[in-house]
């Protein structure tokens, strides 16, 4: 087994070296790329250490003999299925015909140097008798020839079927098609081996491919990004931004900015931030677009647990005049709230009652807004009550509310949940928010949920306010 180490600057000068010098039955038994400081000491960028058979070497270097330099150049230079096909090619032929028509010479156990040679006649291919102690003595080139008396039937072999291989050299090796050999080599080889030589090049094949692919990354990975870049990448992963996210922002960014655009700080979040903002939903109230309207409006929010939502409710209550607040299922009283500001609280305990209190307030002419709670009720009861009133009423639009307190997960879960049978969002608690980019997360995935209120306080009424995506950018980036 031979073994060798090869540097090169780019795994494709390796790999060509390899095949080279080893051939393409060479297996790669490691790969060191050099980075960071320790590559910056370094010469070479990528070192590959491969190994070949002491027996397939040794047939290689028999095609090697045979081509000079520049042959040599151009039949490295192919696919290496072809080569190998083409060494296997060589080396069989050559072994078949001696084998098939070797002459038994005494003196071949003296490595031919010749010593108690047999002087003996041979008959050559043109019918001219030689005494091989002449070929000894003036030194000529061995000839193939078969003794009188060792050739089958004294029949005379044609000499195009015992010609050396190394005299087809050169050009025939290089240029010779690759389906020359086909009907030889099924002669040659079995089924079997035909299949197993196949598979063992198709995996080569496979694996220079492979190492081109990591070529190319490590090469990616090799090129430095741009400090703004860099910036803003760990900035949105610091702010839990999703990384799907992160990877469109980057990739837009390298698409509409230039390289010097790139590495300033600024100019890139700048870009950022127009970017995200565009990616947050806010809308109005549907309540707003009808103000002045006789037609009364019907709101509806909708929560899971405490989130703050019976604070909206008032708020909401404060700024609508003439509304009816409908309490499904009451938590604790608040007398002094709604006396200090007038408002007109009806509390019920079952669905048709708070269905009966919409129909009466409705029909009175005042706008009525419910407090909806699904506290320890099936999904499916909430969304029979929800039909129901899209059905029954004209103008009703529904809210969820969630709590910036709340973590992004449980957020989630209670959109999935009433995604479709809602109009919008409502934000409370947004003053004690840690986490702006769980909002941001949730309002880019929903779009079709957009903003419409935030709670900013607990104070009764003033602490409501429009939603907007400044707000949450705002508070995500500690921007005044």
């Amino acid at each position: 087994m031979y073994v060798r180490k090869f540097e090169a600057d780019s795994l494709d000068e390796a790999l060509k070296s390899i095949k080279r010098e080893l051939g393409p039955d060479a297996i790669i038994l490691k790969t060191v790329t050099n980075k960071g400081l320790k590559g910056a000491f370094k010469k070479n960028r990528v070192e590959i250490t491969a190994a070949i058979s002491e027996k397939n070497y040794t047939r290689k270097s028999r095609v090697d003999k045979a081509l000079d330099d520049q042959s040599r150049e151009r039949f490295y230079d192919g696919d290496s299925s072809y080569i190998s096909k083409m060494i296997d090619g060589h080396i069989d032929n050559k072994t078949e015909k001696s084998e098939r028509y070797q002459v038994n010479d005494p003196s071949k156990n003296y490595a031919n140097l010749g010593l108690n040679k047999q002087v003996q006649s041979v008959k050559e291919f043109g019918g001219k008798v030689r005494n091989s102690l002449d070929d000894f003595l003036s030194g000529g080139a061995e000839r193939e020839s078969v003794s009188l008396s060792q050739e089958p039937m004294q029949r005379e072999i044609p000499r195009e079927r015992i010609e050396l291989e190394p005299q087809r050299t050169t050009q025939s090796l290089v240029e010779e098609p690759i389906s020359r050999p086909i009907q030889e080599e099924r002669a040659s080889f079995s089924r079997e081996d035909h299949e197993l030589i196949n598979q063992q090049r198709a995996k080569i094949d496979e694996l220079e491919k492979r190492l081109y692919e990591l070529g190319k990354s490590v090469e990616r990975l090799d090129k430095r990004e741009p400090y703004g870049l860099y910036q803003l990448r760990t900035t949105l992963r610091s702010l839990a931004i999703a990384e799907t996210t992160v990877n469109e922002l980057i990739k837009k960014a390298n698409f509409e900015l230039n390289e010097e655009e790139l590495k300033d700080v600024d100019v890139v979040f700048e870009f950022a931030l127009r970017e995200m903002l565009e990616r947050i939903h806010t809308g109005l109230p549907k309540f707003s677009n009808l103000e002045g309207s006789e037609v009364p409006f019907l709101t509806v929010l909708v929560s899971d647990s405490s989130c703050g939502q019976t604070s909206m409710l008032y708020k909401l209550g404060a700024l609508q005049k003439d509304s009816v607040l409908i309490q499904y299922q009451p938590g604790k009283d608040k007398k002094f709230t709604e006396s200090m500001f007038d408002l007109k609280v009806e509390k019920v305990g079952t669905i048709p009652e708070v269905v009966s209190a919409i129909r009466n307030n409705l029909e009175k002419g005042n706008n009525v807004i419910v407090d909806y709670r699904n506290n320890q009720t099936e999904l499916n009861d909430t969304k029979k009550f929800i039909d129901g009133v899209r059905r029954s009423f004209g103008n009703v639009e529904v809210m969820i509310c969630l709590s910036a307190i709340h973590s992004e997960i449980y957020n989630r879960r209670v959109i999935s949940t009433y995604q479709n049978l809602s109009d919008g969002l409502i934000i409370t608690n947004i003053d004690l928010c840690l986490n702006y980019g769980a909002l941001f997360n949730i309002c880019e995935e929903y779009p079709q949920l957009p903003l419409k209120f935030f709670g900013t306080g607990e104070v009764i009424p003033e602490d409501i306010e429009s939603a907007t995506g400044e707000r949450i950018l705002a508070g995500m980036f500690n921007l005044n």
